[in-house]
């Protein structure tokens, strides 16, 4: 999400951007890797790889040369260490609560400081969302936070609409198993009858599918006591069934592709549940706060998860605070893990 930041500062700023470089994603689905489901999805990794510039819809002002060497400039690496304001704002709130709540122990920088230099650089600008450096007056973040909104490329914009209609209503889930299955000793682990549990009590009409993302197709039996009673539709089986063809006359084939559709079916859901920690979660929370507002979250719970939900498994506040990441104290226990592991709700982070 590097790019809908750089684009954010630039019309904050009211500067063009340049970048500098990217990298393709390197971790494709991990039954994508496996022999026995090489004939049917080996499309993903034989096809040429995407870059995240030729799959979203990319705004004007970006440049692609640049003179770095001048000595007019400023760099800052971690960009989850610093947020931006203005001038008029920081000698309004500076020191009050509300300022030190959205702060959680980061650095101000103001519009007006930045364009003291012809060039800001950064680095490590790992943020899912842009609402969590920016503290702005309501109508002005709307704006900037509306210029950055997620578009991808038409033709698979197309196709989700078109599986979206087909499908109907529905429920969806992101369950990177994975992450549950590895990641043990840091109380982030698989409860089957738990995660069960709690999709029973998150999905109540079982005549609804349940679309679902995952990277475990070969754990189907894991899944299937998970989603026990349910009408379970596994996102990548449908589009390399009934949507092959579709899929395959796109201009890029790669999983980046295959993500994004699972991310637009995952948004448009009536109600959505994802993996806690998960970047892919953070993006489809995202879009649904862009596209269909709708600011509630739902995570499998896990070790930690669980500590924060009540007896009929809906998760609630342990703590007061301004914003969203005040109130809940296992999900962002510093700024660094606050830039990403969830999406906050946008309008709780600006100022009325």
């Amino acid at each position: 999400m590097s790019y809908t930041m750089c684009i954010s500062l630039s019309n904050f700023l009211d500067r063009d951007f340049y970048y500098d470089y990217e990298i393709p994603s390197s971790r494709p689905p991990e039954y994508a890797l496996r022999e026995e489901f090489r004939d049917t999805y080996g499309i993903l990794l034989d096809s040429p790889r995407s870059l995240v510039s030729e799959l979203l819809d990319i705004p004007a002002r970006r440049r692609f040369e640049i003179d770095r060497d001048v000595a007019n400039k400023a760099s800052y690496e971690l960009l989850y260490s610093y947020f931006a304001t203005t001038e008029a704002i920081r000698a309004k709130f500076e020191g009050t609560i509300i300022w030190d709540s959205f702060g959680m122990g980061r650095f101000a920088l103001t519009r007006e400081e930045l364009q003291e230099y012809d060039l800001v650089e950064w680095t490590h600008s790992k943020l899912t969302n842009v609402s969590f450096f920016y503290f702005l007056e309501r109508e002005d973040k709307n704006a900037l936070l509306h210029s950055v909104e997620l578009r991808y490329r038409l033709e698979i914009e197309k196709l989700a609409d078109r599986i979206n209609a087909d499908v109907g209503p529905h429920y969806s889930v992101h369950i990177r198993l994975s992450d549950f299955l590895g990641f043990g000793e840091d109380e982030y682990f698989l409860n089957v009858e738990r995660f069960s549990k709690y999709v029973r009590g998150a999905f109540t009409d079982r005549e609804i599918p349940v679309l679902v993302a995952t990277d475990a197709l070969y754990e189907k039996e894991i899944l299937s006591e998970i989603f026990d009673g349910f009408r379970v539709i596994y996102i990548d089986e449908l589009v390399f069934g009934e949507y092959r063809e579709a899929f395959g006359e796109l201009e890029f084939t790669d999983w980046n592709v295959l993500m994004i559709l699972n991310q637009l079916l995952c948004a448009s859901a009536g109600r959505f549940v994802g993996t806690y920690r998960s970047t892919v979660t953070g993006i489809i929370h995202r879009l649904r706060q862009e596209r269909y507002r709708r600011t509630e979250f739902d995570f499998f719970p896990d070790e930690r998860v669980v500590k924060l939900m009540s007896t009929d498994y809906q998760i609630v506040p342990d703590q007061s605070g301004f914003f969203d990441w005040n109130r809940y104290s296992i999900f962002a226990q510093s700024h660094a893990s606050m830039a990403w592991m969830r999406e906050w709700d946008f309008q709780k982070t600006s100022l009325s």
